[in-house]
């Protein structure tokens, strides 16, 4: 199963390097609305950090605008 389908419009984000994925690559969420955090592995710093799961968009536009 594509990672999008689990979870359509979902992003994850490292609060510290910005990288983002798919949030259906680590779960399923659905009919939920703001931003909610957590805590999990940076694949691009390679140490454990805070994650903001966020809804959809252009994850480019999230790192321009800091």
């Amino acid at each position: 199963m594509n990672p999008e389908e689990r979870a359509p419009g979902w992003r994850i984000r490292c609060r510290k390097c910005g990288l983002t994925e798919p949030w259906g690559k680590y779960g399923i969420r659905k009919h939920a609305a703001g931003t909610s955090y957590t805590i999990g592995w940076c694949p691009k710093c390679r140490w454990i950090r805070i994650h903001a799961i966020e809804r959809g968009g252009d994850p480019e536009s999230k790192l321009k605008t800091k």
